[in-house]
C-alpha cells in the first residue's frame, strides 16, 4: 500500500489515472463546524459533525454514535476509536453541496462526489464546556445584575462557580431548587437588591443565619422540608396546617410516609461549546493511504442557547444543614 504522510493542516486531493495524489488546496480554515443533531435525548444516538467548503466544492465529516451526554455534561470525552462505527471521510464534489448536506433525511442525488478518502484508523476527543456560564465568570454584578441561568431568581453571579448547595451534581448556577427540597428557589423569599441577594431582608424563617433557599429545613423543627410534603406530590407548598404550609410552621413536625426520595424535574439554560480534536488520523482511498500526524483541531462547535431538562439523582440528605 503506497503510504503519504503528511505533519499538518489537511490538504485537498485528488486521484489520477496513475493513482498517485495530487496536492491541491485542501485548507478548512476559516469554515465553521457545523453539527447534526439527533432527535433522541437519551440512549445511543448518532451525530454528524462537518465542515463544507462550497468554494472548493469539498467537505470533511466526522460521523459517530454515543450515549454519553456530550451537549449537557462539561466534561472531556473520549478517547474515542475511529472504525466501522466511528467514521471519518473527506469528499470532493462536481458542485457545491451546500450546508445543509449532511442532515438531509434522504441522502441528496446532486451534487455527485467525484473523489472520496475514507477513515481507516485514528481517535477523537470531544471537550465541552457551559459558554454562557464561562462569559458570565468575568461578569461583575453592575454588567449583568439579571443574568439568571436556571430562572431561580438568584442572580448567576451571586451563585459561585463550583458550589452544589444540596449535592444533586448540579451546580447552584443551574439548580432551580439550589437547597434540594423540592421548593423552588425562586419561591423561598429570597430578596434581590441592585443585583445582590440581601441578607437582611430575605426569608430565614428558622432564624439560624441560613436564607431559607440555601436551608434544607426552613423552619428547624428537624424534619427535612422535602420530608414535610405529606401528600407525596413532590411539592412541599401545599401541606398545610391552618393557613400556613407546614415547611414553614416549626409546630408541624411530621414527615411523609413513606419517605420522600425523589426530586423534581429541574430546567435550565444553556449554550454549548464544543471542541473536536483529531489524532493520528488515517484515511484511504483504494491502495493510497493518507496519514495526519498533526490534525489537533477539527474544529469548534456551539449550540445555541437550549433548555436543559433533568432529574437529578436523589441523595439522601443530612438533617444537619450544609
Amino acid at each position: 500500500m503506497k503510504k503519504i504522510i503528511y505533519a499538518f493542516l489537511l490538504i485537498a486531493v485528488a486521484g489520477c489515472d496513475d493513482g498517485d495524489i495530487i496536492i491541491e488546496d485542501f485548507s478548512f480554515d476559516g469554515i465553521d463546524l457545523k453539527a447534526c443533531l439527533p432527535q433522541a435525548t437519551d440512549g445511543s444516538r448518532n451525530y454528524v459533525f462537518y465542515k463544507v467548503d462550497n468554494t472548493n466544492f469539498e467537505s470533511l465529516s466526522l460521523q459517530f454514535t454515543t450515549n454519553e451526554e456530550i451537549f449537557n455534561v462539561d466534561d472531556t470525552y473520549g478517547p474515542f476509536d475511529i472504525g466501522p462505527a466511528n467514521t471519518v471521510e473527506y469528499r470532493k464534489y462536481d458542485a457545491a453541496p451546500g450546508t445543509d448536506y449532511f442532515c438531509s433525511s434522504v441522502p441528496p442525488a446532486e451534487p455527485r462526489v467525484n473523489d472520496a478518502l475514507k477513515s481507516a484508523a485514528g481517535r477523537f476527543f470531544i471537550t465541552t464546556e457551559n459558554q454562557s456560564l464561562t462569559s458570565q465568570a468575568a461578569l461583575t454584578n453592575t454588567e449583568a445584575p439579571n443574568v439568571d441561568t436556571d430562572n431561580d431568581g438568584v442572580p448567576s453571579n451571586q451563585e459561585p462557580s463550583g458550589q452544589d448547595t444540596d449535592g444533586d451534581g448540579l451546580e447552584d448556577k443551574v439548580d432551580f431548587d439550589d437547597d434540594g427540597d423540592n421548593v423552588p428557589t425562586v419561591d423561598e423569599g429570597v430578596v434581590i437588591i441592585d443585583g445582590v441577594v440581601s441578607i437582611s431582608m430575605s426569608r430565614d424563617t428558622d432564624g439560624d443565619g441560613i436564607l431559607d433557599y440555601l436551608d434544607n429545613d426552613d423552619d428547624g423543627d428537624g424534619i427535612l422540608t422535602i420530608q414535610e410534603d405529606l401528600n407525596g406530590d413532590l411539592d412541599p407548598r401545599n401541606d398545610m396546617t391552618g393557613t400556613l404550609p407546614n415547611y414553614l410552621n416549626p409546630s408541624v413536625a411530621t414527615a411523609a410516609s413513606p419517605a420522600i426520595d425523589l426530586f423534581k424535574e429541574h430546567s435550565y439554560s444553556r449554550t454549548a461549546q464544543l471542541t473536536l480534536r483529531l489524532e493520528n488520523l488515517i484515511l484511504t482511498r483504494d491502495n493510497e493511504e493518507v496519514v495526519f500526524d498533526n490534525f489537533n483541531n477539527f474544529g469548534t462547535f456551539i449550540r445555541p442557547q437550549y433548555q436543559v431538562r433533568v432529574t437529578p439523582d436523589f441523595t439522601e440528605m443530612e438533617s444537619t444543614n450544609p
